[in-house]
C-alpha cells in the first residue's frame, strides 16, 4: 500500500509539473527513433515495427502523462512513404491521439551521410572516448561534406518539421534529444525566439581536450547550437560541467557562471543541468516475472547450485565486454577451487554489425570465451554461456537469478543494466560497476567499484562479491533498490519539467 501510494504521489507531481509547463498545448518531442518505424513487404505494403532502444521506452513514459507530437526522423524508404501518409501512422499507434507521430522526411543519401558518417561512428565514438587518436578519426573532405550535406541538413529538417507543427504557436514547448540533433534549436530559436527549448544528451559528454582534436567548424558549431536551448541537460553533473568547459574553451562570446551552472550569450541565457534517466521499477518487475521470464530463468539455472555472474549489454567496444572477460579467466586462473562452481551467463545483443570496429570486437570476444571455455571447462560445465540476441524477458531473467552481476563499461552515459540488476535480482546480487558508467554517481555506495582497463581489480572485486556473507549483500542490494526506486523514470521527467516550468513562469 505504501509504494502505491508512493507511486500515486509521484504520478501527481509530474502531472502538476506537466500542466505548469504546457498548460492546454502539446509537447514537442524530437528524437531520431520514433516509437514506431515502418518497413516494406514484398507486397509492397507498410509495416509498422515498434520502435527499439532504451531512449524509445524512457519517452514512451512521457506520452502515458502528456499529449505529445514525437518528430522522428525518416530512417528507411518506409517511414519516408509513411511520412505522406498521416492515417496510417495514427493506425500504427492503435488511434491513439496522445501520441501524434511526425517524420522529419529527407533524401536517403542525406540520412546516409548524417547517420552513417557522422552520428554513429564518428560523434558516437569521440563521445565515448573510442577512437585511436594517432590514427583516427580523419576528418577529410568527404566527412565535412556528410557534415554539411547530411548532419546540418537533417537538423534543419527536424527544424522545419518542429515549425510546422508549432504552427500558430509564438512560446511552443520543444524537448530535443540526443547526439542526432545538436544543430536543431538555432534554426527554431531564429523562428520562435520565445519558444521554451531543452536538448538532452544520452550518451557522455567527453573534456575539452577531446573535442580539440575534431575540425573546429564542428565542434564550434555543435555548442553554439546546444547554447540556443533554454535548457541542456546531462547525464551526470560530471558531463555537465565539461559542457560547460567546452563552452568556455571554444565559443569566446559566451560568459560561463559554474556556480549557478548556467551560459550567457548575446543575452540568451542556456541553464546546464543533470537529469539522471532511469527505469519503471515496477514494469521492469512485471516483465521479469512474467511465465516466460520464470521459465527460462529455471533453465538458466537448471537445478545448479552454481554461483552466477551475469551480464547484459549490447555487443559493442565501449561495454568493455573483451576485459570482462579476462577477469574472468583471471579470477579462475588464482582461484582454483571456483573452477565448476560458478558460471558466467553474458547476455549480448548484436549492434552496428555493419562497423569494421564492432564486427574485429565481437571476434575478440567470442575468441576470448571460446580460450577460457577450453582451458578451464570440463564435462559437464562450461564456465561461460553466451547468448547472442535481443530478447528482453531473457536478459532481465538471468539477472534475476545473478548472484554477482558485472557492469563494467570504458564509459556509459547512464547503462541503464546496473539499474535493472538491482529491481529484479532474487538472490541479492552484487554490483561490481565501472566508475565511469553514468549510474556510478548514483549507486557507488551501495556497489563494488572497478576502473574499466582493471582486468586484475576487476578479477579482485568478482571474488570479493562471489564470497560477500548475504547480509552485507542484502544490505547493499535493499539500498540500491531504494535508490532506483526512489529516483525512477517518473522522477527523472518531472525534475525537467519543473525546471522548464519554471522558465515559463
Amino acid at each position: 500500500m505504501a509504494a502505491q501510494r508512493d507511486m500515486a504521489t509521484a504520478d501527481a507531481e509530474l502531472a502538476a509539473a506537466a500542466h505548469a509547463l504546457l498548460g492546454d498545448r502539446r509537447l514537442i518531442i524530437a528524437t531520431n527513433r520514433g516509437p514506431v518505424t515502418f518497413t516494406t513487404a514484398a507486397d509492397g505494403s507498410l509495416r509498422p515495427r515498434r520502435g527499439s532502444g532504451g531512449l524509445v521506452t524512457a519517452l514512451g513514459h512521457v506520452s502515458q502523462r502528456v499529449p505529445i507530437t514525437w518528430i522522428a526522423a525518416a530512417m528507411s524508404e518506409g517511414d519516408r512513404r509513411a511520412a505522406a501518409d498521416a492515417r496510417l501512422v495514427r493506425r500504427a499507434l492503435g488511434d491513439d491521439e496522445t501520441v501524434r507521430l511526425r517524420f522529419a522526411s529527407v533524401e536517403r543519401s542525406v540520412y546516409e551521410q548524417a547517420y552513417n558518417v557522422i552520428a554513429n561512428p564518428f560523434l558516437w565514438f569521440l563521445q565515448h572516448q573510442m577512437w585511436n587518436l594517432p590514427e583516427r578519426p580523419v576528418i577529410d573532405a568527404a566527412t565535412m561534406r556528410a557534415w554539411d550535406r547530411g548532419y546540418v541538413a537533417l537538423n534543419d529538417a527536424f527544424a522545419r518539421e518542429v515549425l510546422s507543427q508549432a504552427r500558430g504557436d509564438r512560446e511552443p514547448r520543444i524537448m530535443l534529444h540526443d547526439y542526432h540533433l545538436y544543430l536543431a534549436a538555432e534554426p527554431i530559436r531564429r523562428a520562435r525566439p520565445r519558444a521554451i527549448l531543452s536538448h538532452f544528451t544520452h550518451i557522455p559528454w567527453p573534456p575539452s581536450s577531446i573535442w580539440q582534436t575534431i575540425a573546429p567548424p564542428i565542434r564550434e558549431a555543435i555548442a553554439r547550437g546546444l547554447l540556443a536551448n533554454n535548457v541542456v541537460g546531462f547525464q551526470t553533473a560530471r558531463y555537465a560541467h565539461n559542457f560547460l568547459r567546452m563552452v568556455e574553451t571554444f565559443v569566446p562570446d559566451a560568459t560561463v557562471d559554474y556556480d549557478a551552472s548556467l551560459v550567457k550569450r548575446r543575452r540568451f541565457v542556456t541553464h546546464v543541468r543533470s537529469y539522471p534517466i532511469s527505469i519503471d521499477p515496477e514494469a521492469t518487475r512485471r516483465v521479469a516475472s512474467s511465465r516466460a521470464a520464470r521459465r527460462r530463468a529455471d533453465q538458466l539455472l537448471g537445478g545448479s547450485r552454481e554461483q552466477v555472474i551475469v551480464r547484459v549489454d549490447r555487443l559493442e567496444p565501449s561495454k568493455n565486454i573483451l576485459r570482462g572477460f579476462l577477469a574472468f579467466e583471471t579470477l579462475l586462473q588464482r582461484n582454483a577451487r571456483l573452477r565448476g562452481r560458478i558460471s558466467f551467463l553474458a547476455f549480448l545483443v548484436p549492434s552496428r554489425t555493419g562497423l569494421r570496429e564492432y564486427g574485429h570486437y565481437g571476434r575478440e570476444v567470442q575468441n576470448a570465451v571460446d580460450r577460457i571455455n577450453a582451458r578451464y571447462g570440463r564435462a559437464g560445465w562450461r564456465p561461460v554461456q553466451l547468448f547472442y540476441e535481443n530478447d528482453y524477458a531473457q536478459a532481465l531473467a538471468g539477472l534475476s537469478i545473478a548472484d554477482v552481476v558485472l557492469v563494467n563499461p570504458l564509459v556509459d552515459g547512464m547503462n541503464l543494466v546496473a539499474k535493472e540488476a538491482v529491481a529484479v535480482s532474487a538472490r541479492d546480487a552484487v554490483l561490481v560497476l565501472s566508475e565511469t558508467a553514468g549510474a556510478f554517481d548514483q549507486m557507488a555506495d551501495g556497489a563494488l567499484a572497478v576502473a574499466p582497463a582493471d582486468v586484475v581489480g576487476t578479477a579482485d572485486a568478482l571474488a570479493t562479491a562471489l564470497a560477500m556473507p548475504r547480509e552485507e549483500r542484502a544490505r547493499r542490494l535493499a539500498k540500491l533498490r531504494r535508490g532506483v526506486e526512489r529516483e525512477d523514470i517518473t522522477w527523472w521527467l518531472r525534475r525537467q519539467f519543473e525546471d522548464l516550468a519554471e522558465l515559463v513562469r
